[in-house]
């Protein structure tokens, strides 16, 4: 038996409610575009708590930005004869959220904020994926989506295959449109990572306190308590720059510049092959 789906829209300037069950239209606070929420047990509308409740299967839906979940949530204010503004959309269980530029799954808990055009999505296995690019979290992902900037907290871990693997407590992704694209295709632009920073590709790992990567020169510089590995070798100084392209690594004392620094001195570890004894 195919399941029944309820459909419950939000469009500016207009408001229109039957019943409990029926097309329902008010306005959202986003500009005038409209939000469109699905669910298959149904809607129901809390007055004295002005907010909305979609059950089993829900979906959230504005332009290319789609939530999904259990359940979801919005949130509305009194506006003036314009009607209704939706404030804060959220969302329950099995969340996943998408858009033109990337996707998330993994979600327990996700909060929209309309006016801010900014989400927060909490769980302990969040994946975000962006063509090639791919972001995991374990305790929470925040997206800004006009900026197109998420930021992974809890043992964060960037990955693009066969380039490089980032790891850190936090990671800051920033996505731009690519150049002479007509089907908004989004790429990475830059990382960075704060605090247990760890970095590896085909040639070494290395560690440091902050990371910059920029994905146009295949870079990555390393900031604090640097250390890279290169086999059974070691180096370590305050800053670094590796070339992921080139695969050539320059260890420094310090940034140029810096006023503070962790190592005084560039230090490495050789170890001495076992075939030349």
């Amino acid at each position: 038996m195919k399941k029944k789906k309820f459909k419950l829209i939000f469009l500016f300037y207009l408001f229109t409610f039957s019943n409990l069950f029926t097309e329902q239209k008010i306005d959202t606070f986003s500009n005038g575009k409209p939000i469109e929420i699905f669910a298959e047990e149904g809607i129901e509308w809390h007055k004295n708590e002005k907010k909305y409740i979609a059950n089993g299967n829900a979906k959230a839906m504005q332009e290319d930005f789609v939530v999904t979940s259990d359940l979801i949530e919005a949130f509305y204010a009194d506006g003036d004869d314009t009607g209704m503004k939706i404030m804060i959309l959220k969302a329950k269980g099995n969340v996943k959220i998408k858009n033109k530029s990337a996707q998330i799954s993994g979600g327990k808990i996700a909060i929209f904020d309309v006016k801010k055009d900014y989400f927060k999505i909490t769980g302990d296995n969040l994946v975000l994926v962006s063509r090639d690019d791919k972001l995991n979290a374990k305790k929470k992902i925040e997206f800004w989506r006009k900026e197109n900037i998420a930021i992974a907290t809890g043992q964060a871990v960037a990955k693009k295959e066969q380039k490089y693997t980032l790891r850190a407590h936090r990671l800051a992704w920033y996505l731009d449109k690519e150049d002479n694209s007509n089907d908004d295709d989004f790429k990475i632009r830059k990382i960075i990572g704060f605090k247990n920073v760890e970095i590896e590709n085909d040639n070494e790992i290395a560690f440091s306190d902050k990371a910059l990567y920029n994905n146009s020169k295949e870079e990555c510089k390393l900031f604090g308590n640097v250390k890279i590995k290169r086999g059974e070798n070691y180096l370590s100084g305050d800053y670094a720059v590796i070339n992921m392209k080139t695969g050539v690594s320059k260890l420094l004392p310090k940034k140029q510049g810096a006023i503070n620094k962790t190592e005084e001195r560039v230090r490495a570890l050789i170890r001495k092959d076992k075939s030349d004894e």
